[in-house]
C-alpha cells in the first residue's frame, strides 16, 4: 500500500526535484573524477571505481524521480550506502596521504550527501514501506 504526503507546506513536502538533481551532480562528479584520475595518474582502480560508483549513483537519481508504490525508497537506501562507502574509502586515503585533493574533496562531498540522505529518511520515513 502506498502512503502519500498530505501536507501542503513546501518545507514538509518531499523534495521530488532537488534530491535527484543533487544526486546527478554528485554521481557525475564521482564518475568524471575517476576518469581524470586515470588520465592524470594512469590509475585503473580510480577509473573503475569512479565510473562504477558514478553510474550507480546516477541510476539511483533516475529511480528517485520515479518514487511510486513499487519503488519503496530503495534508491535512497542504495545511494546512502554508496555515499557512505565512498566517504569511508576517501577518508581512509586522505588520512594516509594528507592531501586534500582529490580525496579530501570526495570525502567532504560524500559526507555531506550521506547526511542529506539520512535527513531525508528522518523527515520522510513515513512515505516509504520497506517490506519485501
Amino acid at each position: 500500500a502506498s502512503v502519500t504526503a498530505s501536507c501542503s507546506s513546501p518545507l514538509l513536502s518531499p523534495p521530488r526535484q532537488k534530491m535527484p538533481a543533487l544526486t546527478y551532480v554528485y554521481g557525475a562528479t564521482i564518475g568524471i573524477g575517476g576518469i581524470f584520475g586515470y588520465l592524470a595518474k594512469g590509475s585503473k582502480p580510480s577509473l573503475g571505481f569512479g565510473v562504477m560508483f558514478g553510474a550507480l549513483i546516477c541510476w539511483c537519481a533516475l529511480r528517485m524521480k520515479d518514487r511510486g508504490p513499487g519503488v519503496r525508497g530503495y534508491p535512497y537506501m542504495m545511494v546512502l550506502a554508496l555515499s557512505m562507502m565512498l566517504f569511508a574509502m576517501s577518508a581512509t586515503r586522505l588520512s594516509k596521504s594528507g592531501k586534500m585533493m582529490p580525496m579530501g574533496i570526495v570525502a567532504i562531498m560524500s559526507f555531506v550527501m550521506s547526511a542529506r540522505y539520512v535527513s531525508h529518511f528522518t523527515i520522510y520515513s513515513d512515505l516509504y514501506e520497506y517490506g519485501v
